[in-house]
């Protein structure tokens, strides 16, 4: 069994349960001694657990405590190789006037082997914030050895995780949306192109069958024509009125416009911000940013994905995209970095990282970068 560390004047006992049921444990909220609850004769953990629901009568002053009046209650852990995790919204009441609930003990709890420190907090509907004495118990290894990722997966990162990938997505549909847009665009005026030298040509085979003025002078048509070949004006098209084909009006100066914002838009539909070796990762601001690098040293601490940060790495070639999306002042603060390599590779792979908001504009530190394949 690992070290038991506790703090100065605090004793372990073994972990109360309730007086009806000894596979419930009793834990007093309004903590009346200092003592840390051991929880071995009710409850012990082996890596690989999952979502494991641990039965709880919560009390408050030697009563039950009434959880009809209660915002939410979260399980929140120090884990053996010093990380954590925190539920939200992870329980299910089953007796509110006696206390009785289910917490789950979610996957990333049992990811490393050692003792496990853990505690229940109960937010009520008036903000108030009730945390139990802290109880511990012993995570054993799993024979089966599976290897865990130790980082921290509490339900609100996971939850702002599947927000951002969901606005990535967004962000594709938009792009896809406004390629088909300029399609059309282009393709109205293809066709509008074709109608009107249907018309150029029309007017030409008039004037060549003698049914309007012919060319030696200027000339004027005041009447329908119909020009059977190709129309070749040397001197330029004066038009007072705009064009009319088969009743529909042609409003050339229109077209030209909408082509050109068209083109416009293809140009800069995939711009992004330049960075280079000198670039710190730490400090870029949310959006496309285009990573560009070739044979230069990248310094020591500048933060990039797929390099050693920790000394200055030397004849980097590196090619790839960069999307930040994050706020500080929503109600999940969370930030996101995600970097696709392009520098000729085949390698799949996603370089993710991210921070955590303290929802007044502030951000703590960023996390390593982890590879999502």
């Amino acid at each position: 069994m690992s070290e038991l560390f506790l703090p100065k004047d605090y004793t372990s006992e073994n972990v109360p349960t309730s007086e009806n049921n000894p596979d419930i444990i009793y834990l007093d909220l309004y903590k009346p001694r200092t003592v840390y609850y051991n929880m071995r004769s009710t409850f012990n953990g082996r890596q690989l657990d999952k979502d494991v629901p641990l039965k709880v009568q919560l009390g408050y002053g030697h009563k039950p405590l009434n959880l009809n009046n209660i915002k939410d209650i979260r399980f929140t852990a120090a884990k053996p190789d010093g990380t954590g995790v925190q539920t939200i919204g992870e329980y299910k009441i089953f007796n509110p006037i006696a206390g009785l609930v289910y917490v789950t003990i979610p996957a990333a709890t049992f990811s490393a082997t050692g003792m496990l420190y853990f505690n229940l907090q109960v937010i009520t509907n008036e903000e108030q914030l009730l945390s139990s004495n802290t109880c511990y118990f012993e995570v054993e290894a799993s024979f089966a050895r599976a290897v865990f990722n130790a980082g921290n997966y509490d339900t609100e990162i996971e939850t702002a995780k599947k927000q951002a990938l969901a606005n990535i997505e967004k962000f594709n549909s938009n792009v896809n949306s406004r390629l088909e847009s300029a399609n059309n665009l282009a393709q109205g005026i293809e066709n509008s192109n074709h109608v009107l030298a249907r018309a150029v040509d029309d007017n030409a085979n008039a004037v060549r069958a003698g049914l309007a003025p012919t060319n030696g002078g200027a000339n004027v048509f005041t009447g329908p024509n119909t020009f059977q070949q190709l129309l070749t004006l040397a001197g330029g098209l004066n038009l007072s009125n705009k064009l009319t084909v088969n009743g529909t009006d042609i409003d050339l100066p229109q077209m030209l416009k909408n082509l050109n914002d068209a083109i416009d838009k293809l140009n800069h539909i995939f711009d992004g911000d330049g960075i280079g070796a000198d670039t710190d990762f730490n400090n870029l601001e949310n959006g496309i940013h285009l990573l560009y690098v070739t044979k230069q040293t990248v310094g020591k601490g500048h933060n990039f994905p797929m390099l050693d940060n920790s000394k200055d790495n030397e004849n980097v070639s590196m090619y790839g995209l960069l999307l930040q999306v994050g706020s500080s002042k929503e109600k999940y603060p969370v930030a996101f970095q995600l970097y696709f390599n392009v520098s000729g590779t085949t390698d799949p792979s996603i370089y993710m990282r991210q921070k955590a908001g303290n929802g007044n504009g502030g951000w703590g530190d960023w996390s390593g970068w982890t590879v999502n394949k």
